[in-house]
């Protein structure tokens, strides 16, 4: 059973870089998306209390406000913010579950089929819980780093698997 809740603790570990490189990714994707909406509203406010004709400035508003719509519209429809609390919640999750893994390898006369379930368990609604996935290049990166030596969770064992076959 300790053999299984290594096993298990090797997944949580992955799980957990995976999804701290994905809320890296989108955090830095949101950031650079949102840094022109943030400096057209500073632009907008300098140009209105400005003395430039109000016919440049009304066609400057337009333009600017459209740009910061399709933006915004943009971040919404690819739900960038549901993504970023998506992987952080996943990966402070992942980090709870290893922790109490670690716990029960450590305190060896407290390992019981229930509590193995338990895990299992947990960790299986987390599996459930990423709307979202995994990128392939990160998993590609992760399979090359931890592939041999750690115990792969099952999308990147079969990906493994069709890696070797090729």
């Amino acid at each position: 059973m300790e053999q299984k809740l290594k096993e298990y603790l090797d997944k949580c570990f992955i799980n957990a870089i995976l999804c701290n490189y994905h809320y890296e990714y989108y955090y830095k994707l949101n950031m650079i998306v949102m840094t022109p909406t943030i400096l057209g509203s500073a632009i907008l406010t300098c140009l209105n209390s400005s003395e430039i004709p109000n016919d440049i400035i009304k066609w400057i508003n337009i333009t600017i406000n459209g740009i910061n719509t399709l933006i915004i519209s943009l971040t919404t429809n690819y739900k960038l913010s549901d993504r970023l609390t998506t992987y952080k919640t996943l990966y402070n999750k992942y980090q709870k579950l290893s922790h109490k893994i670690e716990s029960t390898i450590n305190n060896s006369s407290a390992i019981t089929d229930k509590l193995l379930d338990e895990i299992i368990n947990e960790y299986d609604m987390l599996q459930n819980d990423n709307d979202y996935g995994f990128l392939s290049s990160y998993k590609n990166k992760i399979i090359k780093k931890y592939g041999s030596s750690k115990s792969m969770p099952n999308s990147l064992a079969l990906q493994i698997d069709v890696v070797s076959v090729s």
